[in-house]
């Protein structure tokens, strides 16, 4: 079904986003002052364009208008989920100086697509011979690969 246009979403909308985190730090015991944690940044697809400019082969060299879409059906970048891990520990060097480690994994699960932000009009299936065209996905950033940060803080 085609949007009207009070219906049509914004360019660059992301659908639903969602962020968690949570940690635990043990209070007693053999592991107490241990820290350990982790959670996540959901991003739900987004409109990177829209279909307005998508044509039909009518010959070998002409195309039309493609009637099954419009200027209000969207291209979407597909949803994508990013984790984080936390382990730290904190101690005191004596009663005035405390100390706290704490080591982070961004991007646990290494997740690596690419993100596309446009769409440009290619021929469908890449066949340079067909004259039709199809809003593709085109122009994109990386998710940032997996990283490791060790950090120390003293407080005194």
């Amino acid at each position: 079904r085609n949007l009207t246009a009070a219906e049509q979403k914004v360019a660059r909308l992301v659908e639903g986003t969602g962020n968690v985190f949570t940690d635990y730090t043990v209070k007693e015991g053999r592991w107490k002052n241990l820290r350990f944690g982790g959670g996540f940044n959901y991003r739900g697809k987004e409109v990177i364009g829209y279909r307005g400019g998508d044509t039909l082969r009518t010959g070998p060299t002409t195309a039309t208008d493609d009637p099954a879409v419009d200027a209000t059906n969207p291209v979407f970048r597909d949803p994508y989920t990013l984790w984080t891990g936390v382990l730290g520990y904190s101690f005191r060097l004596n009663p005035k100086v405390r100390v706290k480690v704490d080591f982070r994994v961004s991007n646990l699960f290494d997740e690596s697509k690419l993100l596309y932000f446009a769409t440009t009009q290619r021929p469908p299936g890449g066949d340079l011979t067909n004259p039709a065209r199809v809003a593709t996905p085109s122009g994109f950033n990386f998710i940032v690969p997996r990283s490791y940060n060790l950090t120390t803080t003293v407080s005194f």
